[in-house]
This record gives C-alpha cells, structure tokens and sequence, in this order.
C-alpha cells in the first residue's frame, strides 16, 4: 500500500466524521454558474478511477459487469424461439460520456444523459428454436455488442443528516435506454456438422436480434443503474453535501 494511501486511509473514519476529499473528486461550487460543466467535467475527471476500481471507497472495477440470466419465450409468427442466456457479462461500461446533465441541488436531482461508444457482451445460450421448416435445439457461446446507446437517466438523493452534517443518499437511479445499435451472433449452431445451416440460422438471429435485444435491455439498463447508484453513494456517504458542493 502506497504511502499516498495510507495517508488517505488514515483520515476515513466512520460514522460520519469528516474525511478529507482526495484529488481524484473535483467539487463544484453550489454557486458557479457553470455548474453542470463542472460537474460533467469532474465526473470525467473521476471516470478513469471507476475503471480501475476504488478500493479506499470500497468500489470495485466498474468493468466487467455481469447480468442475471435472460429468458426469451417470444417470436413472430412465423419463428417460435425459446432460449435462455447465462453467464452474460459486459465489457465497456468505463467508456460512459455525459451529453447533458441538469442539476437541481435545492431538490437534489439530476437529469442526465449519456452514451456508451461500445458495450461488448458475451455469454452462453441454450436455445429451442422452430423457423419455418428449420427445427434447432442446441447450446453454444453468444457475442455481441451494443453501439451507440444513449441513456436517460434520473437521480434523486435524499438529504440525511448524521454527527451534525449533512449528506446525499441517493435513491435508485431511473435509467431509460432511449437509442443505439445492436449485434448478436450466437456461436456453434449445428456445430460443424452443417455450416450452411449454421449461417443460414445465424442470418435469421441477425435479421431478428430485436428478439433478443428487447429481453437483454431491461436487465442491462437494472444492472447499469445499480452499478451507478452504488458509485455515486460510496462517494457521497463518505463526505458531506457541504464539501462535495461548498457555496
């Protein structure tokens, strides 16, 4: 342990006694007119640190983050597809812009919107899939990327007051995925017994990654938003509203 840290560990304290704010958080005047700017500007300067992980915060790697498994029981009229998809993890969150942020502190909340350039995902399926005269039964790995996704995102925080000082709790972030772009490709299909089937059946996924996309979505935008949820308390437990955002 570097002596930088443990000169910083020796200030945390718990119980709400004061710690010293250390340089990777940039705080931002309650009264600077530019205060969205210098809030998006801190978070980016702290943006490195979350894809390292935090452990004075005890905030583990942003990256990579896992999902619950997905079950899809759904197709069009003409495909009926039943798969279920473990093991999913997800690589790329660290890579998160801020496009615009609108600050309320005398209502503690926050209007955010960012994008994430890239997600890379992979995982496992096993699939039970009826197309046209095509029947396939099989497991195999599944890769793919989301492009481009913007995100909504509401945060509100509850002001709590302990020794005397006062500090953010911020409620569970509302996180709606409002665009982007999506690959799907599922891995092994027919084996090597048949490629052209394999590639035949790949084309339809791609053709009908919607299926898949609309069940992956809700799990990744409650996954995203508990992994943030959980990064801004750790910040804002530790050191009080008048710090983070002095007058």
């Amino acid at each position: 342990m570097g002596i930088m840290r443990v000169i910083f560990m020796m200030f945390l304290v718990i119980d709400g006694i004061l710690a010293i704010i250390p340089p990777y958080i940039k705080v931002c005047k309650r009264t600077d007119p530019n205060l969205s700017k210098c809030i998006i500007d801190s978070i980016e300067y702290l943006r490195p640190k979350l894809k390292e992980g935090i452990p004075e915060l005890n905030l583990p790697s942003i990256e990579p983050l896992p999902l619950n498994e997905i079950k899809l029981r759904s197709g069009p009229n003409q495909a009926q597809i039943n798969a279920n998809i473990t093991h999913l993890i997800v690589h790329g969150p660290s890579s998160f812009k801020i496009l615009d942020l609108k600050p309320d502190l005398a209502k503690t909340r926050f209007l955010v919107q960012f994008t994430i350039p890239t997600l890379y995902f992979k995982g496992d399926y096993d699939i039970d899939m009826n197309v046209l005269i095509l029947k396939y039964k099989g497991q195999g790995p599944l890769t793919g990327n989301f492009t481009n996704y913007v995100f909504n995102c509401l945060l509100k925080a509850d002001k709590v007051t302990r020794n005397n000082k006062t500090y953010l709790q911020f409620r569970n972030f509302t996180l709606t995925l409002v665009t982007g772009k999506s690959y799907l490709h599922l891995g092994n299909l027919f084996g090597s017994n048949d490629a052209v089937l394999g590639k035949a059946t790949n084309a339809f996924v791609a053709d009908n990654t919607d299926l898949f996309i609309d069940e992956i979505k809700p799990v990744l935008e409650r996954s995203l938003a508990v992994k943030f949820t959980n990064i801004a308390n750790s910040i804002t437990a530790m050191f009080p509203f008048d710090e983070l955002f002095p007058v």
